[in-house]
């Protein structure tokens, strides 16, 4: 058995506080220990509820699924919330006035970033001044510049790949050390894709941006479109039966450090209103249908 000279390991410990900061080192039950995490609301019960209160401050969170399951939707609902918050939509398909539509208003600053790396370093810089959310929208269009400008000049040739990955391996680690100190959220919205090495058993999906997104986010929340919501089309330019006017979403917590993995949620949200509690689908949709 090893000899602990505790005196030792108690100046050690005074040594590295005093060097690097208070707070750096501490034992769990003392007075510098932070064992409560800060959450903000997400505004819906049961997603709060899932994710052990709300979600965290300080850390980082990916939100992923198909397409139409609702993660943009979510990203502004969320952003909608802050004081102050950043979204950087680098897919070309931000849409001001679907922003607005849920709350979103001056609060909501909006960088249109061209490639990854600005996406990214912009992200740093927000995150060292502390606003309180960042969201990227999406992961796998953080493309690198010299990727995207070999793909103009040449659409023929071999996509490179990996480039996504390269970028988020290296600013995962700085944001991670930052956002813990300033309180800043930071939200990735991803996609899923069919894996191209899929065995007949397992997971035959996956999401772009590689090892680093999945290992430093706190909470991983897997979303999907359960349903739609409907009701009788009255319109003769459409020619469907019925009118989609929203979805019920599912929400799936597949990692979390910061409260029990797996919990499910499903959360109904039409399209011009947003999100909803399910007390509600009844009476907005019987508005709809009269047209209101």
């Amino acid at each position: 058995m090893a000899k602990t000279n505790k005196q030792q390991i108690l100046k050690l410990c005074k040594e590295i506080d005093s060097k690097e900061g208070e707070g750096s080192i501490f034992q769990l039950g003392s007075k510098k220990s932070n064992l409560k995490i800060k959450r903000w609301t997400s505004g819906i019960e049961d997603l709060d509820y899932i994710t052990g209160g709300g979600i965290p401050e300080g850390r980082i969170v990916e939100i992923f699924g198909p397409e139409s399951s609702g993660k943009t939707s979510l990203g502004y609902h969320l952003m909608s919330l802050q004081e102050l918050g950043v979204y950087i939509p680098i897919e070309g398909t931000f849409d001001s006035e679907r922003a607005k539509m849920f709350g979103n208003t001056k609060q909501m600053i909006v960088y249109r970033a061209k490639y990854g790396e600005q996406a990214l370093n912009k992200t740093l810089k927000f995150a060292q001044s502390g606003v309180p959310l960042i969201i990227i929208d999406s992961v796998p269009a953080c493309k690198p510049k010299a990727d995207s400008d070999k793909a103009r000049k040449d659409l023929e040739g071999q996509p490179a790949r990996g480039g996504v990955a390269r970028l988020f391996e290296r600013a995962l680690p700085e944001l991670e050390e930052i956002i813990e100190f300033t309180g800043t959220t930071i939200i990735l919205i991803n996609q899923v894709r069919a894996k191209m090495d899929a065995v007949m058993f397992g997971d035959k999906t996956d999401t772009p941006g590689g090892w680093a997104i999945r290992h430093y986010s706190s909470i991983r929340i897997q979303v999907a479109r359960r349903t739609w919501i409907d009701i009788p089309n009255k319109d003769p330019r459409n020619s469907a039966e019925k009118e989609r006017v929203g979805i019920i979403m599912k929400t799936k917590i597949v990692k979390s450090k910061v409260c029990n993995p797996m919990g499910e949620a499903e959360i109904p949200m039409f399209f011009h209103k947003g999100f909803v509690s399910f007390d509600d689908i009844k009476p907005i949709r019987k508005e709809l249908m009269r047209g209101g």
